[in-house]
Order: structure tokens, then sequence, then C-alpha cells
């Protein structure tokens, strides 16, 4: 089994209001017996992704393009394992999909692997691969040039920053979700005052109501005295309201 970790550059179209930034792919390759498993991680979105390549599917890939299999083969993984990638080839991550594509382009444009890709949350294995790897390195260190050994250095080192960008993201993104749940809170709270206020109003305004009709039923209480039936005056009484008329006319 050999164990790689490269970065190669991301294929992508620039229009004219596109910025010419280079983004790559880091891709992670066990190759064993029958199958090679890869781990990808792509630096515009800071995504991973696993695949399972067959090599069946490299060798009907080969047939299809009439291709000696052995040559076939060994032009793939040199082109998955090299760093910055095989010069000749273009490698592109579609998220749409999600599906990984290698072409060759000398000459003409040739679709050399298409493989479905399957989203990872956990990106830390990568980053335990890429120390593993370098912490080999000074046992290999002899048979290794002083470029490879960079390499694993400056790859580690991006590794790390990476992580510090992703637990960073995670804060940020954590305090916007705290401040997201304070708004609603205050907006829960707010209405729940207004819904109190609102019934205080209403149960002022029915004691109102009442006192206004126990006011009324006492007019027409009133009103109904005022306008009852006259009393018949008794005899003395009527002699007694003649002689005030009487005096009054004198």
């Amino acid at each position: 089994m050999t164990n790689n970790i490269v970065k190669v550059l991301q294929r992508s179209q620039l229009s004219h209001s596109q910025a010419d930034v280079k983004h790559f792919i880091y891709i992670h390759s066990k190759w064993l017996e029958d199958v090679t498993e890869l781990e990808l991680l792509l630096t515009t979105s800071n995504n991973s992704y696993r695949a399972i390549l067959k090599h069946d599917e490299i060798k009907s890939a080969a047939e299809e393009l009439e291709q000696p299999y052995d040559e076939f083969f060994v032009e793939c993984k040199n082109a998955l394992v090299t760093q910055m990638g095989l010069p000749g080839f273009d490698y592109e991550l579609d998220e749409q999909q999600p599906c990984f594509k290698l072409y060759k382009c000398t000459g003409y444009e040739t679709l050399y692997i298409d493989l479905p890709l399957r989203k990872v949350s956990n990106c830390y294995q990568m980053l335990d691969a890429a120390i593993e790897s370098a912490q080999r390195a000074p046992a290999a260190q002899a048979s290794w040039t002083g470029e490879t050994s960079e390499q694993y250095n400056e790859l580690r080192t991006q590794y790390d920053q990476y992580i510090k960008d992703t637990k960073l993201c995670e804060k940020k993104l954590l305090q916007k979700f705290v401040l997201l749940m304070n708004s609603k809170k205050e907006r829960i709270e707010e209405l729940e005052r207004k819904l109190e206020q609102r019934n205080n109003v209403a149960a002022n305004a029915g004691t109102h109501e009442e006192a206004d009709k126990i006011e009324d039923d006492d007019d027409d209480d009133d009103d109904d005295d005022y306008c009852g039936e006259t009393q018949v005056m008794s005899q003395g009484e009527l002699m007694q309201e003649r002689q005030k008329k009487a005096q009054n006319k004198k």
C-alpha cells in the first residue's frame, strides 16, 4: 500500500468580471491492491469528500480509450500523486454533482476519470495523514530530496492554518447564531408585553362599561319617578292651595 498527499490546481473558467484567483484541491490517496481510497479537500469551500476508485474502472476506461492498461494505470496514478499535478492534466471537483474529474489536455481534451464523491464532515483524517507523512520524512531523508521535504513541511503548515481557519469560522457562526437567538427572544418578549397590555386595556374597558350601565339604570329610575302618576290631593290641601292663590292675587 502506498500513501500520498498532494496539492493540485482546481480547474476553472474565468469570465471578464472574475479575478484570476488560484484554488487548489488536496488529494490524499491510499493505493491498495484492487482499489484506491481517495480523500479530497477543496480550498474554495473547505469541504471534504471521499471516493473509492476501483482499478477495474481504470481498466474499463483504458479499454474505451484503446490504451494499454498498465500504461494507462501508471499515468492515472502519477496524475494523482504528483505534487501540484502532472503537466498536461486538469483537475476538477464539482460540488454541484458532486464528482471529481481528471482530464488529459494534450492536443485535445480526454476524460480519464469521472468519479462520484461523498461529502464528509470530518476533515481531520487528511490532516493526520499529512502529519504522519511529515513524521516519516526524517526516516526517509536519505532517499528524499530537499525539495520534497520542504513540500511536506509546507503542506503541514497549510493544514495547520486550515484547522485554525475552520475553528474561527465555527466561532463566527456560533456568534451569529447567538445573536439570532437573542433577537428572537427579544421579539417574543415584546409580543408578550403587547399582548399583556392589550388584555389590560380590554379588562379596563369592561369595568368602565359596567359602571356606565349602573349609572344609566339610576337615571332611568329617576326618569320613572319624574314621569310617574300625579297623587290625588286631600280636601284640606286643596283649600290651602286656593288660599295661597288668593293671597298672591292681592
